[in-house]
């Protein structure tokens, strides 16, 4: 693989909540580099890994001036979703621009999943409440 070792076959058993925590870890680390589509992918797949019963950020987002844009939560969820289904299904444009907000809101909604949260994910917490209206209004809401 190009320089790059291959580790050796060691199996890995994870829980559910282990594997989207893990996914969400990395997403998180892709967002601070800039890559968003990567940090959108996994933060998507860890989302969709859950039910939701942690920590609840959709109404904390939802009292934001740029989220009154949309009347109701089932015309935000498919805008939401936008960016995670592009890069998942073969369908749409043949490209896309993917901005730091798509990702950071990506993640979020995983992290509302996740009954537990790392010092990593707090700092995002923490991010993400402090910028949430410049979040969303790069978003052009």
């Amino acid at each position: 693989m190009s320089g790059h070792p291959v580790p050796a076959n060691h199996p890995l058993t994870i829980s559910k909540a282990e594997g989207a925590s893990r996914q969400v870890e990395e997403a998180i680390k892709a967002l601070e580099r800039g890559d968003f589509d990567i940090a959108i992918t996994l933060a998507g797949a860890a989302e969709g890994m859950l039910e939701r019963s942690g920590h609840h950020m959709w109404s904390f987002m939802m009292k934001s001036p740029q989220a009154g844009a949309f009347d109701e939560k089932k015309e935000l969820v498919p805008f939401l979703n936008a960016e995670r289904d592009w890069l998942k299904h073969p369908s749409g444009d043949d490209t896309k621009t993917l901005t730091r907000a798509h990702a950071a809101l990506m993640i979020v909604r995983a992290m509302s999943k996740l009954e537990t949260w790392s010092p990593r994910m707090q700092r995002v917490k923490r991010w993400y409440e402090r910028n949430l209206d410049e979040v969303l209004r790069e978003l052009d809401l």
